[in-house]
């Protein structure tokens, strides 16, 4: 999800259950997902039915699938890492994702629903397409995000090998091999009414296990007085509101960063404003934000707790720091809680990490097989053909993906620097501010992705390339031009970039005569 969750465990340092009761219940998992594969490929028919479901998601479905693809494996791995090596600088992240489902909510849901009864959409790109009229942004769109999605794919396939070793005790390449195989597998079978049932089933799993882990890492830590205390006679700004990431003044600029980020950002996930096409009526729409922030905020305190009890009884000396901060999740889990609840939740960040990944690869796939032949003037007519290429490019990008985390962990933490912050910077504007301003204009949309593109690659990719190839002075004097205190993210500044590009260079350009708003999509924006 963010960089974070990027730093791969070492195989030595993996704690692995060696216990029959976590085995089963992984295995009982697996064998779920492929049965629910199974079903999905009975009623996939049509391309509508691979990708949106055919328009027959209900509230609490989509609301749940949506959460659920945005937590992913970050709240089990990523998360407790962020909490323990920073404090209270990561609860910005998480006390603010479910404000940003409640934003996607009001100022997309509605629209994206109608936009997918006005014309036959079935991708974002679609949806741009509709919006502006252009083949550079239904072509830009689908090319981000078919990188995008490589990136993520990537990142939670380098995460699924050691969850697979954790509960399997397999060695890791045997992880990733096993894993893959089986997302492709009911991937390509059921398409994404496999991956919004595996969602449901997932997020369940993950709210009932935070409630646990919640609860015996309150007692593990000495309740919230014991855990305060320690935490702050080690370094005080571990508690403060900010957290301890740099001094008082730049961590609350680095919090205000993600704030923006994981607010106004979750607008521009494809992989969760793609999911409002699925829903079965505009009226189920109106209590799936609420759900799906407070499914997000429980599932959240598996991150919280964990971290933050864990950190302090290493500074009490209560226990050794044998393990390094991004296994704090596993380590704590396997080590301090009872079998039945490692199982569950061991089941549940494999359920996290194979239902986003299925998200992933159907919006890639889809890129492929529709959103860029579209674009370059080459679609495929049939729709039976369409969808065996979308199902064709859900092995390649299955492959691909595999072969990047096989061959270079270093690609891994490059391609992941895109990420979140990518998507964000690339379709917040175009689909936030298009779809709700009709001044927007193609020409502002193009701008936008491209400068948020840009910003990402220079500050994020760039440096990480050179560092790995030797070059960290490079790496260093690109970093100095960067116009933020250390540690406030990429991502909010490419997004910013690309709201401000986006809103001028529309400006500047939406009195031209093919800039005019088509007539079916009056209607839809003054809702």
């Amino acid at each position: 999800m963010i960089e974070p969750f990027l730093l791969p465990l070492q195989e030595g340092g993996i704690p692995v259950a060696d216990d029959p009761v976590i085995l089963a219940f992984g295995a009982a998992y697996l064998l779920i997902v492929v049965l629910i594969g199974v079903w999905g490929y009975m009623q996939t028919n049509t391309t509508s039915d691979f990708l949106i479901t055919g328009k027959s998601v209900g509230t609490w479905v989509l609301a749940m699938t949506a959460f659920s693809v945005i937590q992913s494996g970050f709240g089990f791995v990523g998360g407790p890492e962020l909490v323990y090596a920073f404090g209270t600088t990561a609860l910005w992240i998480f006390f603010t994702a479910p404000l940003g489902f409640l934003i996607t909510w009001v100022v997309l849901a509605k629209r994206m629903r109608l936009l997918a009864d006005v014309r036959n959409v079935l991708t974002l790109a679609d949806g741009m397409y509709v919006r502006y009229e252009s083949d550079w942004v239904r072509g830009l769109t689908g090319f981000a995000v078919a990188v995008g999605v490589i990136a993520y794919l990537a990142t939670n396939l380098a995460a699924l090998q050691y969850v697979m070793r954790a509960i399997f005790g397999i060695p890791v390449i045997w992880g990733l091999l096993g894993g893959a195989f089986i997302l492709l597998a009911y991937s390509v079978l059921g398409g994404m009414i496999a991956g919004v049932w595996t969602d449901f089933l997932q997020a369940i799993t993950m709210i009932v296990g935070a409630a646990f882990v919640f609860a015996y890492a309150l007692s593990f830590g000495g309740g919230m007085g014991g855990i305060s205390r320690n935490l702050a006679s080690a370094d005080p700004q571990l508690i403060s509101p900010f957290g301890a990431l740099g001094t008082a003044s730049g961590a609350a600029f680095v919090a205000i960063g993600w704030w923006i980020l994981f607010s106004i950002g979750a607008a521009g996930q494809p992989h969760l404003i793609t999911k409002f096409y699925m829903s079965r009526s505009l009226k189920i729409l109106r209590w799936g934000a609420p759900i799906a922030a407070i499914s997000y905020a429980i599932s959240s305190l598996i991150a919280f707790s964990a971290g933050l009890s864990m950190r302090a009884q290493v500074e009490a000396g209560a226990i050794q720091e044998t393990f390094s901060a991004s296994e704090v999740g596993p380590v704590f889990v396997l080590a301090y809680t009872p079998s039945v609840v490692a199982g569950l939740i061991l089941a549940a960040l494999l359920a996290a990490i194979m239902s986003t990944s299925d998200s992933f690869l159907n919006i890639g796939a889809a890129a492929i097989s529709r959103d860029i032949p579209r674009a370059m003037g080459r679609p495929i007519q049939d729709d039976k053909t369409e969808l065996r290429v979308t199902q064709g490019a859900l092995v390649a990008l299955t492959v691909l993906s595999t072969g990047v985390v096989f061959y270079s962990d270093a690609l891994v933490g490059i391609l992941g620097t895109i990420g979140w912050g990518f998507f964000a910077a690339a379709f917040v504007p175009i689909a936030v501010l298009g779809l709700n301003w009709k001044g927007a204009t193609k020409e502002g949309a193009i701008a936008s992705i491209v400068g948020g593109l840009l910003v990402n690659v220079l500050y994020s990719a760039v440096p990480m390339v050179a560092e790995v190839a030797g070059f960290g002075g490079f790496a260093a004097g690109v970093l100095a031009f960067y116009p933020f205190v250390e540690g406030f993210p990429v991502g909010t500044v490419a997004l910013l970039v690309a709201i401000v590009l986006f809103i001028g260079v529309s400006l500047a350009t939406q009195d031209r005569a093919d800039n005019a708003l088509p007539a079916d999509l009056h209607a839809l924006l003054e809702r």
